[in-house]
């Protein structure tokens, strides 16, 4: 199935994977009043230090900063 997918894709499975953790991450902090702290466990890490490394090398920032708004997005 790997084979496949990277041959259809051009991506791994896990980077497909990774990129729909992020997407859920992304909508978790934007849209609940859930804390870093619940997003972690909600997504299944076991360390907050973790998520947050996971988010900021796939977007460059916190996700504390993601939850600020679109002024700390640079949009």
């Amino acid at each position: 199935m790997t084979r496949a997918t990277l041959a259809a894709t051009g991506r791994t499975d896990k980077q497909h994977v990774d990129d729909r953790v992020l997407l859920e991450a992304k909508r978790l902090l934007q849209h609940t009043g859930l804390t870093t702290t619940e997003v972690t466990v909600r997504l299944g890490f076991t360390d907050a230090s973790d998520f947050t490394k996971f988010f900021r090398l796939r977007t460059g920032m916190t996700p504390g900063t993601f939850r600020e708004g679109p002024g700390s997005r640079g949009c």
